[in-house]
């Protein structure tokens, strides 16, 4: 019965509503009582409601009948539209009648759309009303609506609504008023359905009754729906609440229920304790809805007056804004409803005269009060919101107020029982729940501790939030509104005690300026009243140019005087208020989080921290204990340690940003703080400094506002006579109506004042025990401290021993940063050029000479240094500051003064200066700024830090040490090669069985892993794709590994000896830190002997070394005792000693340790293979390097190569350096290189390192002079850096970027390369050699007291073997590698002639001492790297034939077989060439002859003269610079690398024996295929034949000679064969296997076929694939008719000649299909012939004659390149081949026939004579110019072979199978016949003997047993004539 109730229901009232009439009253009636009835819980009696339905269906149906009849012409005439019964009845006529058009339908134009829809829901009641009585015989809103619809009978609902909202039972009352509700809501229905008839005799009754549309009914009837149901729910609480009251209801406890019910009760908990939270932020948003909707008026500004007093009150007394919160919420309740009310009640018709009246306000006043009279869509909106508004704050009155006060009540402690309810859940739950659960709790548990944490982070830096917003907005916004803003914070962030007093004072005045723009933009206020015009003044009252004068402020437009304040109208207005509201939201917030801090405290019973820090459990002590701890550490008191630096840089921040007068103030006050130079000195005047900083911050925002515009008065530097313009008040920070301060500048002002602030509570924390306990104190190191000898205890660990990648991050920074900083400082010099930077380099090159022995002074002459180095800094950046005045004034004046303004950067960098810029002056602009000068201050800071630090002091006592072994290592290196000891290594290592290689390790490791997988991933291409990418990312690390292995053998010596060298200073660190600790002087026991050593002679006496001892003994003499103790005996303490035992960390020692005697010296590989040292740190620091990850790794081994390599890095860097600057500068270095570095013996001499430095300096301070731009040559840079002899190129001084680039990693490579010296205690080696005069004792003698001289002193009383017991243990002595004596060191020549006064000797005796030295060693490693200079050379005549036009003009020359072709031979290629071959002829004689003076003389010849070649002579050759040359680059380099060789060849002494041909040294396939290539190379083999027989002493001729290298090569070929059949043998009787035959078989079948046709695939391939297009460049064309004159002639050229069009192209692809597109040219020929026909009248008549008679052919001749006559007329295709006979296309002619074309001859018949010229035309279809009159041809062009194929493609098929074919089968055939006659020479089964005989020859030979040498010859000769003795010599050994 309800589903048929609501269908009538939801039918009845849109039949009625939609035209209100007296029928459709009915259907609206009955839905009113309806409803009624059952709001009311009224039964519906079934067959009542059948009966209502059937009379209800019978009705409408009538009633549609009427409507349907009445569109008939009949009724209509009968009873008109617009009578007054048919609009009572409703009635409508929807079609209009016609009579002179009746089968016409037209609906009525007047009607509106309910008319037209009336019928259609007539329809649709019937519809459901007859479905309904078939289905029987089958089966048996308040408010809204009083904002909506305005009128005196709404406002009732309105105030009944307010009045329900503001009572706190409001439910209740609801409730009981609901009857009274329902029937109010159906009166005024009725009525206004009774005032919607279409009826003009009801009138309307303004303010109650007004005639609606059906629409607004529709609406009124959905809010009385919500009576309706707020009505049945009272009345059915009430039945529910009798029912109760009258049965028992028995509860029954089930677990599901209770436990629903517990869930819904902890959800409800939480949502409730939501919004008790922040339930007041909603009612805060909700003020900005209802202040910034729509337009500003006042009712609105009063609501944010309100809303600001709440904020106000609650930031500046918490308290007070508790007490009157509710009385605030009140006041806001009851001034909303007064505001609904108003603006209800003023849209009624009389109320606007009504207020005018009672206020004397015009309607434009009261409007800015907020009364208007608003549209229906707008009154609602403006009730709508507040009315909202109003329902927010209710709500927080009524249920969330109290709590909420609760909540924050500081003084109450609450329980810290969470207002969640989850207590007892997990006992209810099941299992998966209870999981759930606590998760979700663990979420919370996180939660809120990352709650916490964020809350702490912003109570740390919240006052720098809104200290650093506040000023934004105030240099944003300049007003004197702000000023406040200013003032305040700018005296609170240096004086903590004000920032409460200035946070309170900024939110009041905030407010208050809000509320003042909100009232400015009333529409009542109008600027324009009040502005002002200035006039504008005349050429004798301002010195501004009048041109100019519109750009002032003053004289640009009206000036409004309330903008200089700091208001203006803006639109909209949110926006304009945006920072205000969000500076207040900002204070609001900060005083919020304080508050919550405390009530978290207090609730939890915890104390304020007293570090402001991140991580609490992080204090000094965890410093050192990794690298997460000293981040953590940082992050905690990085400005506590590093805050006045970061000062000091902010400082010079706002120096480099403004660059004007203040920053000048600013630079005056850095300078005096520096100057106090003490950390405690500077914290007595910090006060004073941030004082100053408050003060001028304030002053300067004073100037930015400046005086008020309004009274039309300029500054008086604008005044008529004074002398400043806009760059001059612009530097000043002049206020100005033009050139305005930029306020931007007072942003770095305060980050300045706010760095210097938090400095200054730094200082005050300093001095709190609590805080030095958790960060640290920070006491400077005392500067007198003497940092070498530093006695007391170091309060930080030592770190040079890296154990950690902390102590990694140390040593970057103590030890490396030093070099580092002297980097940066050479940048900064360098990247500007002009006076002051020539000081950083002066200062740069002296602390790089110097700075090792600075390190190793005291602190306070370390810093004194460094501090003046500081000051020049500062000075610096003070005086370009200075200077910046002078690029924007002076600089016009003085431009003749060019020289001066670039010496001193006299420019301007900051934007916003007008410069001017002079032609013949180029302003340095780039060079004046300090960017550089800061960045280089930033680094001089950090290092002066490390100076101060206890952590520089561990880096001090390495230095020392390292200083005091300073000669130490070098024993190591002179004994760490031993040529016969190696070989013996090698045969061991060829003994033991090979280890495993690490792909061997990887891939076992891969093995076990598929197996697993195997089972796991299915038989797929996944499986197969991922056991391919397993395997090759084993393959990848297996190669990581490999490399890293192979790095770290090439690297072996010099691991070795470092490793030494690191455990001999760990001695003796450990020795002077004890030392210096205890003052302990041990002496020497009788019974104690020191360990006796050899020299670096074989001596035959023992020296024993007594009692004091300077220096100690190195770790190889004292390698194999059993223990050492240093100092004191006292063993507690195992730090202090060093245990000797095998070395268990090398995996390539020997299983039996051997015992070593103590007169051998060992060297660095065998200590570490024996005994080691044993100490913790060095033993943690192994293992830490051992354990890390494989990149690490390494990285660490191409570190350790590099340092190995370090002097060929310093080689390869000056070498490149040459080769990219080609200078006269960088000449001298590679000349010196090759001349005296590696010509010096062991190794170059501290004098050339330190020349070399020295030289690279001075280089540098040269280029950076001649840098500057007032040198003539510097002018013209374009026109002169590509001439080769212009000067400025050949010395090296020109000016260019990056001109110090490659010199500044010169430097830094030769000074890592000292370090690594000085480190391995090979950089005093020349002082450590004894000067005495006679070298035998020299070389004899060997003292310990060679120390340096500074050294000696400090270790006077130490003896490191002072319990030592010396083990003599012997073994017999083996012969010692041969080492040549020192050729860098002064020998006895050169120190008698030092004494003399003569300069030259002193220069000359030395260089003659050198060079007589290396001719005459003592001794001599020889050794044999001939083979590799040969190499170099043939790389380099490679480079020379196939860039062959680098040496000559500069050309794009194709190759040089195309200018062999032409017979022409560059003269520099040939010079060159012949240069190339001759060096290496004399290089073989010399090497054959083995004389060392030779080589020397060659060597010095071919330096000079190359280098003199190529960089002076070439570049006048090829006109154009060595650097532009890459060839001659190239090749310059690779004979860089033939002079090291040669150099190290002349070092080492030539061999004494040269056996035989270097590629016969194994017998594998690789030597006998090189030899074999050797061989057929030609006319080499038979040269070397005769030059080594002309340069070697021998009794054999040459015939002999080569008969000898023929047998010994043969012999050599048959011992490969040989050889390869031992190690691949084949079984007797077994077939040869198919590999082996149709691999090779195979290849030679294919080899053979490739050869024989080889001609027809070049030379089809040639052109079809290789070929080059060849486009005609001009198509000429000549008809005759017989032998008559020409009448034709026509070319065509460049546009003229075009190809053809792809869609073209793609037809004639099917018949010519070896062409392509760009083959293809279409000819177009004009036709008018160019020239005219000149021929004899006489001959004209006869060609007439001839042409008439039909009887006799006339031919005609059409010519193109060649004459050739055709029998037809035209062709118009043509094949143009490779050579010059073009040929017709016959193919492509239709009928094969050629085209027509028509000849007309033509006159002009205007000039004197008659010229008279032939025009031809083409018949038919043209491609091109369709048009046109004229001829088209179209060309086929044959592709031409590339020019590098020429010589090839130039002999054709028949030529190649001539030239080529026929020698190569002429060569193959000699392989396959004669093979019998040489049978007995080949088939060899053993040659051993035979070789060995040879081998015999050659050393009798190179020993000089000349007699002996023909006896073996004889004997060889003798060999090959006896075939018996051959076959006896050549028999197997075992047979």
């Amino acid at each position: 019965m309800y589903g048929y109730f609501l269908a009538l229901n939801s039918i009845s009232p849109l039949s009625g509503m939609m035209l209100p009439s007296l029928t459709s009253s009915v259907y609206f009636f009955v839905f009113l009582g309806l409803c009624t009835w059952w709001s009311w819980c009224q039964t519906f009696d079934p067959l009542i409601f059948s009966c209502l339905c059937v009379l209800m269906a019978i009705f409408s149906a009538g009633h549609l009948i009427g409507l349907y009849l009445y569109q008939f012409q009949f009724f209509q005439e009968a009873v008109p539209p617009g009578d007054y019964y048919a609009r009572l009845f409703g009635i409508t006529s929807v079609i209009q009648t016609n009579c002179s058009s009746t089968w016409k339908i037209i609906v009525h134009p007047k009607l509106s759309w309910y008319h037209h829809a009336n019928p259609i829901l007539l329809l649709v009641t019937y519809y459901t009303l007859a479905t309904l009585i078939r289905l029987w015989l089958q089966e048996p809103i308040v408010r809204a609506w009083s904002i909506t619809y305005h009128s005196w009978l709404t406002f009732v609902l309105l105030i009944w609504s307010c009045t329900l909202w503001m009572i706190r039972n409001r439910r209740k009352y609801a409730m009981i008023s609901s009857p009274f509700m329902v029937v109010y809501g159906n009166l005024l229905l009725t009525l206004q359905y009774i005032w919607s008839f279409d009826l003009e005799e009801i009138k309307e009754v303004p303010g109650f009754l007004e005639k609606k549309a059906p629409g607004e009914l529709a609406s009124k009837i959905l809010f009385t729906i919500t009576f309706w149901l707020l009505l049945r729910q009272h009345l059915t609480e009430q039945k529910a609440l009798r029912l109760k009251e009258q049965e028992s209801k028995k509860e029954e406890d089930h677990d599901e229920d209770d436990d629903d019910q517990d869930i819904m009760k902890a959800m409800g908990n939480l949502v409730m304790a939501m919004f008790i939270k922040y339930w007041i932020y909603v009612c805060g948003g909700m003020f900005f809805f209802v202040s910034f909707e729509g337009t500003i008026v006042m009712y609105k500004i009063i609501y944010m007056v309100l809303f600001l007093f709440c904020v106000a009150l609650y930031q500046v007394h918490y308290e007070w804004w508790r007490k009157i919160l509710k009385y605030f919420w009140m006041s806001v309740v009851i001034y909303t409803m007064l505001v609904l009310i108003f603006i209800y009640t003023y849209q009624f018709e009389n109320f606007p005269g009504l207020w005018e009246n009672m206020t004397g306000l015009n309607q434009k006043k009261l409007e800015d009060l907020g009364l208007k009279k608003f549209t229906i869509t707008e009154l609602f909106t403006r009730i709508f919101i507040p009315t909202s508004f109003l329902l927010v704050c209710i709500l927080h009155l009524h249920y969330f107020h109290d709590h909420f006060l609760e909540l924050t009540d500081l003084k109450i402690l609450h329980s810290l029982r969470s207002p969640y309810y989850f207590a007892d859940l997990r006992n209810k739950w099941h299992l998966v729940i209870d999981r759930l659960t606590v998760l979700f709790l663990k979420f919370l548990e996180y939660f809120h501790k990352l709650q916490v944490f964020m809350w702490w982070i912003l109570e740390l830096h919240i006052i720098k939030i809104v200290s650093s917003y506040i000023i934004w907005v105030t240099v944003k916004e300049v007003s004197v509104f702000n000023y406040v803003f200013l003032i305040s914070w700018a005296f609170a962030l240096p004086y903590a005690q004000l920032r409460r007093l200035a946070s309170s004072i900024c939110t009041v005045w905030t407010c208050v300026i809000i509320v003042c723009k909100m009232l400015y933009q009333l529409t009542t206020i109008d600027p324009a009243k009040f502005s002002v015009n200035c006039t504008w003044p005349n050429e004798n009252q301002t010195n501004i140019n009048l041109t100019h004068l519109n750009t002032s402020m003053l004289y640009s437009g009206p000036i409004d005087p309330s903008e200089w304040v700091g208001l203006r109208k803006s639109f909209p207005l949110l926006v304009y208020l945006r920072n205000n509201l969000l500076m207040l939201a900002i204070l609001a917030f900060e005083v919020t989080i304080y508050r919550h801090q405390e009530y978290y405290r207090c609730r939890n019973n915890l104390t304020a921290p007293v570090s402001k820090t991140i991580f609490h459990d992080i204090t000094r002590l965890h410093l050192d204990n990794g690298l997460i701890s000293c981040a953590k550490y940082f992050i905690n008191y990085f400005f506590y340690k590093f805050g006045l630096e970061t000062c000091f840089l902010m400082s010079v921040n706002v120096i480099g940003q403004r660059m004007d007068f203040y920053a000048m103030i600013h630079a005056c006050w850095l300078i005096a703080v520096l100057y106090r130079r003490r950390r405690k000195a500077i914290a007595e005047i910090w006060p004073k400094y941030c004082c100053f900083l408050a003060c001028i911050i304030t002053f300067q925002y004073f100037v930015c506002i400046g005086i008020p515009p309004a009274p039309c008065r300029d500054y008086p530097w604008r005044y008529h006579g004074a002398r400043f313009d806009n760059n001059i008040i612009k530097w000043l920070y002049f206020p100005d109506f033009i050139v305005r301060p930029n306020p931007v500048f007072l942003v770095y002002d305060f980050m300045l004042l706010l760095c210097a602030s938090l400095q200054r509570q730094t200082f005050e924390d300093e001095n709190k025990a609590a805080v030095r306990i958790m960060a640290g104190d920070n006491v400077e190191i005392c500067m007198s401290l003497d940092a070498a000898s530093f006695s007391q205890h170091n309060p930080v660990p030592d770190f040079i021993h890296c154990r950690s990648y902390l102590d990694m991050y140390k040593v970057v920074i103590f030890s490396y940063l030093f070099w580092f900083v002297l980097t940066i400082i050479f940048i900064t010099g360098t990247t500007r050029i002009s006076i002051f930077c020539m000081g950083y380099l002066v200062a740069c090159f002296y602390f790089l000479l110097f700075g090792g022995d600075l390190l190793l002074k005291p602190i306070k002459s370390i810093l004194r240094y460094w501090d003046w180095l500081i000051a020049y800094n500062v000075f610096v950046i003070t005086m370009k500051n200075i200077l910046s005045v002078s690029g924007t004034v002076v600089v016009q004046p003085i431009t003749h003064f060019c020289w001066l303004i670039q010496a001193f950067s006299l420019a301007c960098t900051v934007k916003g200066y007008k410069m001017h810029d002079p032609r013949e002056c180029k302003l340095p602009s780039g060079e004046a700024g300090i960017i550089w000068d800061s960045i280089c201050f930033a680094f001089l800071l950090l290092q002066r830090r490390v100076f101060m630090s206890y952590y520089f002091l561990h880096v001090v006592a390495d230095i020392k040490a390292s200083q005091i072994l300073a000669s130490r290592s070098g024993d190591y290196y002179l004994f760490e090669t031993d040529s016969e000891e190696e070989e013996e290594e090698e045969e061991k290592k060829e003994e033991e069985p090979p280890r495993k290689s690490a792909f061997q390790k990887h891939y076992r490791y891969l093995l076990n892993n598929l197996k697993l997988l195997y089972f796991i991933l299915p038989d797929n291409i996944i499986k197969r794709i991922f056991n391919i990418l397993k395997f090759t990312w084993v393959l990848f690390l297996a190669s990581v590994d490999s490399f890293t292995t192979w790095l770290n053998s090439i690297s072996r010596e010099h691991i070795d000896i470092s490793t030494v060298l690191r455990i001999e200073r760990c001695m003796l660190t450990r020795e002077i830190k004890k030392y210096d600790e205890d003052s302990v002087e041990v002496d020497l026991t009788s019974d104690a002997e020191l360990p006796q050593y050899s020299t670096m002679d074989t001596a035959d006496t023992m020296d024993t070394v007594d009692g004091d001892v300077e220096a100690p003994p190195s770790y190889s003499k004292a390698v194999s005792f059993e223990r050492l103790s240093f100092g004191s005996h006292d063993d507690s303490d195992d730090k202090n000693h060093m245990v000797v035992s095998p070395d268990d960390s090398r995996t390539d020692k020997s299983e039996i340790s051997i015992p070593l005697p103590l007169t051998h010296e060992l060297t660095a590989s065998e200590l570490l293979l024996n005994k080691m040292f044993h100490d913790e740190e060095l033993e943690e620091s192994e293992k830490f390097y051992v354990d890390q990850p494989r990149f690490l790794l390494l990285f660490y081994a191409l570190y350790n190569t590099l340092v190995a390599r370090s002097e060929m890095v310093c080689y390869f860097v000056i070498i490149l350096n040459h080769m990219i600057s080609a200078s006269m500068i960088t000449l001298v270095l590679p000349i010196l290189i090759f001349l005296w570095a590696m010509l010096s013996v062991p190794r170059p001499s501290r004098r050339f390192w330190m020349t070399a430095i020295v030289y690279t300096e001075v280089a540098i301070v040269i280029k950076y002079f001649f840098q500057f731009g007032f040198f003539p040559w510097n002018k013209n840079l374009d026109f002169y850096k590509d001439k080769p002899y212009h000067p400025p190129n050949i010395i090296g001084v020109e000016k260019k970027e990056g001109y110090v680039l490659y010199d500044l990693i010169q430097l830094l490579a030769l000074f890592f390369h000292r370090s690594i010296l000085k480190c391995h205690g090979l950089w005093d080696e020349d002082d450590t050699v004894d000067t005495g005069t006679n070298k035998d004792d020299s070389d004899d003698e060997l003292s310990l007291n060679t120390g340096r001289r500074d050294s000696s002193d400090s270790l006077k009383s130490i003896n490191l073997a002072a319990s030592v017991e010396s083990v003599h243990v012997h073994f017999p002595e083996h012969q010692a590698a041969v080492r040549r004596k020192s050729s860098s060191t002064t020998s006895h020549l050169s120190h008698r002639s030092s004494s003399s006064s003569n300069r030259t000797l002193q220069i000359y005796v030395p260089i003659r001492q050198f060079f007589y030295n290396l001719i005459h060693p003592d001794y001599s490693a020889v050794t044999d790297v001939y083979v590799l200079m040969f190499l170099a050379d043939t790389v380099d005549f490679i480079i020379i034939v196939f860039g062959f036009w680098a040496f000559g003009k500069h050309s794009a020359a194709a190759d040089i077989t195309s200018s062999l072709s032409e017979d022409q031979v560059p003269e520099a290629f040939l010079v060159m060439v012949l240069i190339q071959f001759g060096t290496m002829v004399v290089d073989r004689a010399l090497y054959l002859r083995k004389t060392v003076l030779g080589k020397v003389i060659f060597q010095v010849i071919l330096v000079f003269g190359i280098h003199f070649w190529m960089f002076f002579i070439l570049p006048g050759v090829t006109e154009r610079k060595f650097s532009q040359n890459l060839v001659a680059q190239l090749w310059y380099f690779v004979k860089c690398v033939y002079f090291g060789l040669s150099a190290y060849q002349i070092r080492c002494g030539y061999p004494t024996r040269v056996l035989g041909n270097f590629l016969t040294k194994s017998y594998n396939y690789v030597n006998l295929f090189l030899f074999q290539g050797f061989r057929l190379v030609p006319f080499l083999t038979e040269l070397r034949a005769v030059m080594d027989w002309v340069w070697t002493d021998t009794t054999l001729s040459l015939s002999s000679w080569i008969c000898v290298e023929d047998i010994y090569a043969h012999i050599f070929i048959l011992k490969c064969w040989r050889e390869s059949e031992k190690r691949y043998p084949q079984p007797r009787g077994q077939k040869k296997k198919k590999v082996v035959k149709y691999g090779m078989g195979g290849m030679i079948i294919v080899l053979l076929i490739c050869i024989v046709w080889f001609p027809l695939l070049f030379m089809s391939l040639i052109k079809s694939v290789a070929g080059v297009i060849n486009q005609p460049l001009d198509v000429s064309v000549k008809i005759t008719l017989g032998g008559y004159q020409p009448i034709f002639t026509m070319s065509a050229q460049q546009s003229q000649l075009k190809l053809m069009e792809p869609t073209l192209f793609k037809n004639a692809m099917q018949f010519l299909e070896n062409y392509q597109r760009e083959d293809i040219t279409i000819v177009e020929l004009e036709g008018n012939s160019n020239s005219l026909w000149t021929i004899s009248p006489p001959s004209k008549l006869k060609m007439i004659k001839e042409l008439k008679d039909f009887d006799n052919s006339f031919s005609l001749v059409f010519s193109w390149s060649i004459q050739r006559t055709i029998k037809g007329i035209y062709p118009y295709y043509l094949k143009a081949p490779s050579d010059a006979n073009t040929k017709p296309i016959k193919q492509l002619l239709k009928d094969n026939n050629f085209k027509d074309i028509t000849i007309i001859l033509s006159r002009d018949n205007s000039s004197v004579t008659e010229n008279e010229w032939w025009v031809l035309n083409q018949l038919g279809n043209k491609l091109h110019n369709k048009d046109t009159q004229g001829l088209e041809l179209v060309v086929f062009n044959d592709k031409v072979s590339p020019p590098s194929l020429g010589f090839l493609a130039g002999y054709g098929i028949m030529g190649l199978y001539a030239s080529v074919v026929l020698v190569i089968g002429k060569f193959v055939r000699e392989f396959f016949s004669g093979i019998s006659h040489s049978i007995m020479f080949e088939e060899l089964p053993n040659v051993d003997r035979i070789l060995k005989l040879c081998t015999d020859i050659f050393l009798v030979r190179e020993t000089g047993e000349l007699e002996l040498e023909e006896d073996l010859y004889a004997k060889l000769i003798f060999l090959y004539r006896s075939p018996e003795t051959m076959i006896k010599w050549t028999r197997e050994k075992d047979n």
